[in-house]
Protein backbone atom coordinates (compact mmCIF):
# COMPACT_ATOMS: atom_id res chain seq x y z
CA UNK A 1 0.00 0.00 0.00
CA UNK A 2 1.26 3.29 -0.84
CA UNK A 3 -1.79 5.70 -0.88
CA UNK A 4 -0.31 7.80 1.94
CA UNK A 5 3.22 8.29 -0.14
CA UNK A 6 1.09 9.41 -3.30
CA UNK A 7 -1.16 11.85 -1.31
CA UNK A 8 2.10 13.23 0.09
CA UNK A 9 4.15 13.28 -2.74
CA UNK A 10 1.29 15.24 -4.39
CA UNK A 11 0.67 17.58 -1.61
CA UNK A 12 4.99 18.15 -1.83
CA UNK A 13 5.03 19.44 -5.60
CA UNK A 14 1.74 21.39 -4.81
CA UNK A 15 3.83 23.17 -2.73
CA UNK A 16 6.72 23.56 -5.51
CA UNK A 17 8.47 21.10 -4.35
CA UNK A 18 11.47 18.69 -6.21
CA UNK A 19 10.86 15.11 -4.57
CA UNK A 20 12.93 11.51 -5.29
CA UNK A 21 10.41 8.82 -5.38
CA UNK A 22 12.49 5.61 -3.86
CA UNK A 23 10.43 2.19 -5.12
CA UNK A 24 11.46 -1.25 -4.10
CA UNK A 25 11.10 -3.29 -7.62
CA UNK A 26 13.05 -6.45 -6.83
CA UNK A 27 13.55 -8.23 -3.49
CA UNK A 28 15.61 -11.23 -3.49
CA UNK A 29 16.56 -13.98 -0.23
CA UNK A 30 16.04 -12.10 3.40
CA UNK A 31 15.11 -8.32 3.10
CA UNK A 32 13.54 -5.96 5.56
CA UNK A 33 10.64 -4.58 2.76
CA UNK A 34 9.27 -6.13 -0.13
CA UNK A 35 8.57 -5.33 -3.57
CA UNK A 36 6.31 -2.35 -3.72
CA UNK A 37 7.87 -0.22 -0.99
CA UNK A 38 7.92 3.29 -1.13
CA UNK A 39 9.47 6.67 0.43
CA UNK A 40 9.75 10.11 -0.83
CA UNK A 41 13.35 11.75 -0.23
CA UNK A 42 13.31 15.75 0.13
CA UNK A 43 16.40 18.00 -0.18
CA UNK A 44 16.45 18.40 3.75
CA UNK A 45 13.67 15.33 4.79
CA UNK A 46 12.27 11.85 4.04
CA UNK A 47 8.75 10.36 4.89
CA UNK A 48 8.00 6.69 4.38
CA UNK A 49 10.75 3.55 4.56
CA UNK A 50 11.99 1.04 2.32
CA UNK A 51 13.43 -0.51 5.59
CA UNK A 52 15.75 1.55 7.43
CA UNK A 53 19.50 0.84 8.21
CA UNK A 54 22.23 1.90 5.82
CA UNK A 55 20.53 0.57 2.97
CA UNK A 56 18.01 3.20 3.44
CA UNK A 57 20.91 5.67 4.18
CA UNK A 58 22.34 4.64 0.94
CA UNK A 59 19.09 5.41 -1.07
CA UNK A 60 18.80 8.73 0.41
CA UNK A 61 22.30 9.71 -0.62
CA UNK A 62 21.74 9.02 -4.02
CA UNK A 63 18.57 10.63 -4.11
CA UNK A 64 19.62 13.54 -2.85
CA UNK A 65 22.53 13.38 -5.59
CA UNK A 66 20.13 13.08 -7.97
CA UNK A 67 18.08 16.67 -6.78
CA UNK A 68 21.04 18.07 -6.62
CA UNK A 69 22.29 17.15 -10.21
CA UNK A 70 18.55 17.68 -11.34
CA UNK A 71 18.75 14.60 -12.97
CA UNK A 72 15.11 12.30 -13.51
CA UNK A 73 15.91 8.54 -12.85
CA UNK A 74 18.08 6.52 -11.26
CA UNK A 75 18.61 3.38 -9.29
CA UNK A 76 20.92 1.67 -7.30
CA UNK A 77 21.39 -2.08 -5.91
CA UNK A 78 21.69 -3.03 -2.34
CA UNK A 79 23.20 -6.15 -1.13
CA UNK A 80 22.20 -7.71 2.25
CA UNK A 81 24.96 -10.66 1.94
CA UNK A 82 27.64 -9.44 4.76
CA UNK A 83 29.94 -9.20 1.91
CA UNK A 84 32.64 -6.51 1.57
CA UNK A 85 30.57 -3.37 0.62
CA UNK A 86 27.41 -4.84 2.11
CA UNK A 87 24.40 -2.78 3.26
CA UNK A 88 23.87 -5.67 5.89
CA UNK A 89 23.48 -9.16 6.62
CA UNK A 90 20.29 -10.22 6.00
CA UNK A 91 21.37 -12.62 3.20
CA UNK A 92 19.20 -10.85 0.42
CA UNK A 93 19.28 -8.29 -2.34
CA UNK A 94 17.69 -5.19 -3.07
CA UNK A 95 16.91 -3.13 -6.46
CA UNK A 96 15.77 0.36 -5.58
CA UNK A 97 14.05 2.67 -8.44
CA UNK A 98 14.47 6.51 -8.30
CA UNK A 99 12.30 8.65 -9.78
CA UNK A 100 12.76 12.90 -9.40
CA UNK A 101 9.53 14.59 -9.70
CA UNK A 102 9.00 18.00 -10.19
CA UNK A 103 6.96 21.12 -11.84
CA UNK A 104 3.39 21.52 -13.01
CA UNK A 105 2.81 18.65 -15.36
CA UNK A 106 4.49 16.06 -12.76
CA UNK A 107 2.22 17.69 -9.82
CA UNK A 108 -0.86 17.68 -11.82
CA UNK A 109 -0.25 13.84 -12.39
CA UNK A 110 0.35 13.12 -8.88
CA UNK A 111 -3.00 15.18 -7.55
CA UNK A 112 -4.93 13.03 -10.74
CA UNK A 113 -3.46 9.62 -8.91
CA UNK A 114 -3.88 10.90 -5.49
CA UNK A 115 -7.70 11.48 -6.49
CA UNK A 116 -8.49 8.06 -8.08
CA UNK A 117 -6.75 6.25 -5.10
CA UNK A 118 -9.21 8.64 -2.75
CA UNK A 119 -11.85 7.17 -4.78
CA UNK A 120 -10.80 3.69 -3.95
CA UNK A 121 -9.55 2.94 -7.71
CA UNK A 122 -6.24 0.81 -8.25
CA UNK A 123 -4.10 3.01 -10.31
CA UNK A 124 -0.39 1.93 -12.26
CA UNK A 125 2.43 3.37 -12.37
CA UNK A 126 4.31 3.01 -15.70
CA UNK A 127 8.28 1.74 -15.55
CA UNK A 128 9.51 5.97 -16.60
CA UNK A 129 7.13 6.54 -13.62
CA UNK A 130 7.95 4.26 -11.43
CA UNK A 131 12.22 4.99 -11.84
CA UNK A 132 14.91 3.73 -13.78
CA UNK A 133 14.82 0.15 -14.69
CA UNK A 134 12.00 -0.40 -12.39
CA UNK A 135 8.35 -2.45 -13.45
CA UNK A 136 5.26 -0.98 -13.76
CA UNK A 137 3.85 -0.53 -10.32
CA UNK A 138 0.62 -1.40 -9.41
CA UNK A 139 -0.88 0.21 -6.52
CA UNK A 140 -3.99 -0.09 -4.32
CA UNK A 141 -5.99 2.24 -2.08
CA UNK A 142 -5.39 1.43 1.77
CA UNK A 143 -8.25 -0.50 3.51
CA UNK A 144 -11.18 1.10 5.14
CA UNK A 145 -11.14 -0.31 8.66
CA UNK A 146 -14.38 0.38 10.38
CA UNK A 147 -14.33 0.76 14.55
CA UNK A 148 -17.77 0.32 15.39
CA UNK A 149 -17.98 1.35 18.97
CA UNK A 150 -16.62 4.85 20.09
CA UNK A 151 -15.51 3.87 23.33
CA UNK A 152 -12.27 3.51 25.38
CA UNK A 153 -10.95 0.69 23.16
CA UNK A 154 -12.13 1.90 20.21
CA UNK A 155 -10.46 4.77 20.45
CA UNK A 156 -7.41 3.31 21.79
CA UNK A 157 -7.73 0.97 18.54
CA UNK A 158 -8.26 4.41 16.22
CA UNK A 159 -4.91 6.02 17.67
CA UNK A 160 -2.73 3.32 17.17
CA UNK A 161 -4.14 2.40 13.72
CA UNK A 162 -3.38 5.63 12.60
CA UNK A 163 0.17 5.10 12.19
CA UNK A 164 -0.81 2.26 9.99
CA UNK A 165 -1.79 2.62 6.62
CA UNK A 166 -5.73 2.86 6.85
CA UNK A 167 -8.54 4.72 5.82
CA UNK A 168 -10.56 5.08 9.37
CA UNK A 169 -13.80 5.17 9.93
CA UNK A 170 -15.17 5.25 13.47
CA UNK A 171 -18.63 4.61 14.46
CA UNK A 172 -21.19 5.34 17.38
CA UNK A 173 -25.03 5.51 18.50
CA UNK A 174 -23.74 8.16 20.70
CA UNK A 175 -22.89 11.86 19.54
CA UNK A 176 -20.24 12.05 22.50
CA UNK A 177 -18.62 9.40 21.43
CA UNK A 178 -18.46 9.64 17.90
CA UNK A 179 -17.56 13.07 16.52
CA UNK A 180 -14.61 14.80 14.57
CA UNK A 181 -13.10 15.99 17.65
CA UNK A 182 -12.53 12.78 19.55
CA UNK A 183 -11.46 11.39 16.28
CA UNK A 184 -9.71 14.08 13.73
CA UNK A 185 -9.38 12.77 10.57
CA UNK A 186 -11.21 9.89 10.77
CA UNK A 187 -15.30 9.82 8.92
CA UNK A 188 -17.49 9.62 11.62
CA UNK A 189 -20.72 8.36 11.74
CA UNK A 190 -23.38 8.58 14.53
CA UNK A 191 -26.76 7.54 15.02
CA UNK A 192 -28.99 4.74 13.99
CA UNK A 193 -27.09 1.45 12.59
CA UNK A 194 -28.36 1.89 9.07
CA UNK A 195 -25.47 4.37 9.25
CA UNK A 196 -23.07 1.85 8.45
CA UNK A 197 -24.43 0.77 5.33
CA UNK A 198 -22.65 4.02 3.69
CA UNK A 199 -19.04 2.97 4.99
CA UNK A 200 -19.65 -0.24 4.08
CA UNK A 201 -20.32 1.09 0.52
CA UNK A 202 -17.13 1.28 -0.98
CA UNK A 203 -14.44 -0.71 -3.64
CA UNK A 204 -11.76 -0.55 -0.73
CA UNK A 205 -10.35 -3.57 1.28
CA UNK A 206 -13.01 -3.42 4.68
CA UNK A 207 -11.58 -4.71 8.20
CA UNK A 208 -14.30 -4.10 10.56
CA UNK A 209 -14.20 -4.29 14.11
CA UNK A 210 -16.55 -4.62 16.56
CA UNK A 211 -15.76 -2.61 20.82
CA UNK A 212 -19.21 -1.84 20.94
CA UNK A 213 -20.67 -1.51 24.78
CA UNK A 214 -22.91 -4.51 24.78
CA UNK A 215 -24.77 -6.94 23.84
CA UNK A 216 -27.72 -5.22 21.87
CA UNK A 217 -25.15 -2.87 20.30
CA UNK A 218 -23.63 -5.88 18.73
CA UNK A 219 -26.58 -7.40 17.48
CA UNK A 220 -27.42 -3.81 15.48
CA UNK A 221 -24.49 -3.43 13.39
CA UNK A 222 -23.68 -7.23 12.93
CA UNK A 223 -27.33 -7.22 11.26
CA UNK A 224 -26.56 -4.06 9.37
CA UNK A 225 -22.74 -5.65 7.77
CA UNK A 226 -23.77 -9.00 7.65
CA UNK A 227 -26.27 -7.89 4.63
CA UNK A 228 -24.10 -5.31 2.90
CA UNK A 229 -23.95 -6.27 -0.64
CA UNK A 230 -20.08 -6.93 -0.39
CA UNK A 231 -18.42 -8.82 2.57
CA UNK A 232 -15.56 -7.98 4.63
CA UNK A 233 -12.72 -9.19 4.15
CA UNK A 234 -12.48 -9.37 8.12
CA UNK A 235 -15.02 -9.26 10.79
CA UNK A 236 -13.83 -9.03 14.40
CA UNK A 237 -15.94 -8.65 17.53
CA UNK A 238 -14.72 -8.24 21.10
CA UNK A 239 -16.29 -10.37 24.08
CA UNK A 240 -16.80 -13.30 25.95
CA UNK A 241 -17.56 -16.69 25.10
CA UNK A 242 -20.99 -15.96 26.49
CA UNK A 243 -21.47 -12.93 24.82
CA UNK A 244 -20.52 -13.81 21.70
CA UNK A 245 -22.91 -17.36 21.91
CA UNK A 246 -25.79 -14.69 22.89
CA UNK A 247 -25.34 -11.93 19.92
CA UNK A 248 -25.10 -15.32 17.29
CA UNK A 249 -27.99 -17.16 18.49
CA UNK A 250 -29.46 -13.82 18.01
CA UNK A 251 -28.95 -13.90 14.27
CA UNK A 252 -30.00 -17.00 13.47
CA UNK A 253 -30.95 -16.19 9.63
CA UNK A 254 -27.33 -14.86 9.08
CA UNK A 255 -25.48 -17.64 10.32
CA UNK A 256 -23.65 -18.39 6.72
CA UNK A 257 -22.85 -14.64 6.90
CA UNK A 258 -21.17 -14.28 10.11
CA UNK A 259 -19.53 -17.48 9.46
CA UNK A 260 -16.27 -15.71 8.97
CA UNK A 261 -16.45 -13.74 12.43
CA UNK A 262 -13.25 -13.71 13.96
CA UNK A 263 -14.80 -13.75 18.08
CA UNK A 264 -13.02 -12.99 20.24
CA UNK A 265 -11.29 -10.61 18.22
CA UNK A 266 -7.44 -9.90 18.67
CA UNK A 267 -4.42 -12.46 19.62
CA UNK A 268 -4.15 -13.80 22.86
CA UNK A 269 -1.35 -11.83 24.27
CA UNK A 270 -3.03 -11.61 27.11
CA UNK A 271 -4.45 -8.26 26.83
CA UNK A 272 -7.02 -6.09 29.34
CA UNK A 273 -6.15 -2.41 28.95
CA UNK A 274 -7.62 -0.73 26.11
CA UNK A 275 -4.38 -0.23 24.13
CA UNK A 276 -3.28 -3.52 24.74
CA UNK A 277 -6.31 -4.90 23.19
CA UNK A 278 -5.91 -2.40 20.36
CA UNK A 279 -2.63 -3.88 19.90
CA UNK A 280 -3.58 -7.51 19.67
CA UNK A 281 -6.13 -6.49 17.41
CA UNK A 282 -3.98 -4.78 15.00
CA UNK A 283 -1.08 -7.43 14.90
CA UNK A 284 -4.25 -9.98 13.44
CA UNK A 285 -4.90 -7.26 11.30
CA UNK A 286 -1.46 -7.05 10.29
CA UNK A 287 -1.36 -11.09 9.73
CA UNK A 288 -4.11 -10.42 7.24
CA UNK A 289 -2.86 -7.46 5.53
CA UNK A 290 0.11 -10.30 4.84
CA UNK A 291 -2.10 -12.99 3.53
CA UNK A 292 -1.68 -15.03 6.77
CA UNK A 293 -4.38 -16.77 8.61
CA UNK A 294 -6.34 -14.72 10.62
CA UNK A 295 -6.22 -15.97 14.18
Amino acid sequence: MSERIICRLAARLAAGEAVVMASVVEARGATPRAVGARMLVGADDDEGTIGGGVLEARTIERARALLAGGGERDELEIELTGGPGSAGVCGGRMRIALRRWQGAGDASHAAALAARLAAGEIVELSESEAGAGGAAARIEPDPRLMIVGGGHCGLALYELARTLEYQITVYDPRPEYANTERFPGALVLSGEPAVLATALDTPRTLHVVLLTRDFPSDVAALAVIARAPRRPEYLGMMGSARRIHAVRQALPELVDALSGLVAPVGMEIGAETPHEIAISVLAQLVRVRRGMVAA
